[in-house]
């Protein structure tokens, strides 16, 4: 095994030190790593338009930006069809073949169509995209709301999403029968549950979430349930709720879902049977550590910070090589033998490999085993533990501390820097020569990481709402914080209902788990903190009078 391992190091070293030409794009493997690469490509000036065609045929995840980098090389005729279509104004799209109209038709210009123009589109579409057809037929009908009842759960949620937010706000200002909408919830349809999550968390459609609140779902995903909960609560009927996160609690899998329902359940009813459940959770979070330090228990979950027998030689492959990294872990993934699988993980028994050996444990321990470890330490000199604990904290939650590690959206390394951060933190940090490819390096990446950490520290002072700004952007918390919506004073379950009515999906999960990780870290650097105190210092605003 040894051998097929050092193989797979020198496969991915070959060609490290040259510049990213097509031939270097096309020798290797499919990926997000590739097409992190392919974006760089694409968006260097001396790349000729054909040259960045045949590299975006090599692209296996078409985001925007490499789409955006694509339509800055030429003129639109000359991109890819799916650019050039969604590009297209619809008198032009319009006279376009089927395939063209459906990669760029807008569903909220469905309402502006002519009978002329919807019936050329329609006849275009429906052989090509049939639910796209039903979608636009409903939304050319008399009573749209009614179609829209009538159809799939599918294309009610594909509609509510394509259409404006004012047309949103129009259609669903009246009245619905909850009957109707619990035959479209219970087809527990994934487009459909994410549309319900938005409008919960919305501060508008009132009528449509009192409507929400009389219906009975019983057919749906732990995370649905467990939002119907958080509408109950906000239409005060906490009985109801109860009855919801009872639900989410049982269809959760994950044990973080689990315990989040179980907390509110406790949370609602002050009933001790549920905290002395939440108690036994083996999986650290915010909702088991509140559990045991509420009743004073010894946790159950197991945390491991520290290793025997590490080396602090150098290891046999590269960390900063994200294309190593991508097929390492490939290879490794597809062994399933168990003892051969432990075998190999011998291999990342060094200081500068601890992630990876945790990135692999955690696999073979199927989560069951918390680990908190600090790589890299001491490659920087910390303020505080304050700080290093609040760097730790979203390091794991950002990239499990991977040095290599490249994002769908192409963050970087082990703090998930964006590319377009990376300049204007090195100016501002004075350093004179920075490249992309150094997020890579460990130390780098800490340094800038920790230099965002700060600055956003002195906005925000509270490690809930920086890790929020972290994850979201500044600008995204900034708006959101001065609606004075959210953390108030005076308001029934708060911090946690407001940590639970925070729009952004991905922010409001990663803040609950940075929150537990930034707990755990200080108690291993020394310092209590009591989780409960910790998060109330958060309620700090007072809602308008309207």
């Amino acid at each position: 095994m040894k051998k097929i391992v050092i193989l797979i190091f020198l496969f991915g070293s070959l060609l490290l030190g040259k510049d990213i030409t097509l031939k270097f794009l096309e020798s290797k493997p499919q990926g997000v790593v590739r097409d992190f690469y392919i974006w760089q490509f694409i968006s260097n000036d001396k790349t000729t338009i054909e040259e960045a065609k045949r590299a975006y045929d090599l692209v296996a995840n078409k985001i925007p930006r490499i789409q955006q980098a694509m339509e800055k090389k030429g003129v639109p005729t000359q991109m890819p069809k799916d650019i050039l279509c969604k590009s297209l104004e619809f008198e032009k799209l319009k006279d376009q073949d089927g395939e063209c109209i459906a990669f760029g038709l807008k569903l909220s210009d469905v309402l502006k169509f002519s009978d002329k123009d919807a019936t050329l589109v329609m006849s275009k579409i429906k052989s090509i995209n049939p639910a796209l057809y039903e979608q636009i037929k409903i939304l050319r009908s008399k009573d749209i709301l009614n179609a829209m009842l009538a159809t799939s759960a599918k294309n009610f949620g594909m509609i509510f999403n394509g259409i404006s937010y004012s047309q949103k706000l129009e259609l669903f200002a009246h009245p619905i029968s909850p009957k109707k909408i619990e035959v479209l919830a219970n087809q527990n349809n994934v487009v459909f549950n994410k549309m319900l999550h938005n409008i919960i968390l919305d501060p508008r459609f009132g009528v449509f979430k009192k409507s929400l609140a009389r219906a009975n779902i019983t057919k749906s995903d732990t995370n649905t349930f467990f939002l119907l909960g958080i509408n109950e609560l906000l239409q005060k009927r906490d009985k109801k709720a109860l009855l919801y996160f009872e639900r989410s609690q049982k269809a959760a899998i994950d044990p973080f879902m689990r315990d989040r329902a179980l907390f509110w359940r406790y949370l609602i009813t002050k009933n001790k049977i549920f905290l002395e459940e939440l108690s036994q959770s083996q999986f650290v979070d915010i909702f088991s550590i509140y559990a045991n330090q509420k009743i004073g228990s010894v946790p159950k979950y197991q945390i491991v910070s520290s290793f025997e027998d590490i080396s602090s030689k150098n290891p046999d492959f590269n960390v900063k090589d994200p294309f190593e990294w991508q097929v390492l872990r490939d290879n490794i993934f597809a062994i399933n033998d168990e003892k051969e699988y432990a075998e190999v993980l011998n291999y990342f028994r060094y200081e500068k490999t601890l992630p990876h050996l945790v990135f692999f444990l955690n696999r073979a321990t199927k989560y069951k085993i918390n680990y908190f470890i600090t790589p890299y330490e001491k490659l920087l000199s910390w303020r505080d533990d304050d700080e290093k604990s609040m760097v730790y904290a979203i390091a794991r939650q950002e990239s499990h501390l991977l040095p290599a590690l490249i994002s769908r959206s192409y963050a970087l390394g082990i703090m998930q820097i964006m590319p377009f951060n990376v300049l204007p933190f090195a100016k501002e940090m004075r350093i004179k020569h920075i490249e992309l490819s150094d997020m890579f390096d460990p130390q780098t990446a800490l340094e800038f990481g920790n230099y965002y950490l700060n600055h956003l520290k002195e906005e925000f002072k509270h490690p809930l709402f920086v890790s929020y700004a972290y994850n979201g952007g500044p600008g995204f918390l900034r708006r959101l914080l001065a609606k004075n919506e959210l953390f108030l004073k005076g308001r029934k379950y708060e911090p946690w209902l407001s940590m639970e009515l925070l729009p952004y999906e991905e922010s409001r999960f990663y803040g609950m788990k940075v929150m537990a990780n930034y707990v755990v870290y200080q108690e291993l650097f020394g310092h209590q903190i009591d989780l409960e105190k910790f998060l109330k210092q958060t309620i700090i605003y007072t809602k308008e009078k309207k």
